[in-house]
């Protein structure tokens, strides 16, 4: 009797997770609206810019690198993608005893905007992402390390931004 009960009930929970619209983070690929996007990138070499493209790749979106002025690449017939500088700052939040930094916050950011025809899709925007992590005065390079998995963190979910973003342009 108790198992049936524990069965019925796990039975439960797993039918409102799915009615819910529950899902994995990262599970579902993001689709944008367009088959072919013109990517004009301030950065092409950029950690950022290769998961951006992997990214779009994913989608089924077939990518080109663009070069050229503001007016050359807003009067292209395809879309395109304007992707500024990546811009990374770090502040101290908390003190500790010492009076040194103990917890910093990271402010990652980039501007896009979405131009096709001479018709503007996405305002120019900046998309950011904020995380916060303590530093550890005793393991400094343990601090470099999780500085770097939090950036990649950061830039994914950056990119993840940019992807919803033009799932939801207007073509």
């Amino acid at each position: 009797m108790f198992l049936i009960r524990k069965l019925l009930l796990l039975l439960f929970l797993l039918g409102s997770m799915t009615s819910c619209g529950f899902a994995l983070r990262g599970s579902d690929v993001i689709n944008a609206r367009f088959d072919t996007l013109q990517l004009s990138l301030a950065q092409p070499n950029s950690e950022f810019s290769r998961l951006l493209r992997r990214s779009l790749e994913v989608s089924d979106v077939s990518t080109e690198i663009v070069s050229g002025t503001e007016e050359e690449i807003l009067a292209s017939s395809l879309p395109t993608l304007a992707v500024g500088d990546e811009q990374v700052s770090a502040r101290p939040v908390t003190v500790n005893p010492r009076a040194r930094a103990a917890q910093y916050e990271m402010r990652l950011s980039i501007t896009i905007a979405l131009g096709q025809s001479n018709r503007i899709l996405i305002e120019p925007e900046t998309l950011f992402v904020d995380r916060t992590y303590f530093e550890d005065i005793e393991n400094i390079a343990g601090n470099r390390e999780e500085v770097e998995i939090i950036a990649a963190e950061m830039r994914r979910e950056l990119v993840n931004q940019v992807m919803r973003r033009l799932e939801a342009a207007e073509s």
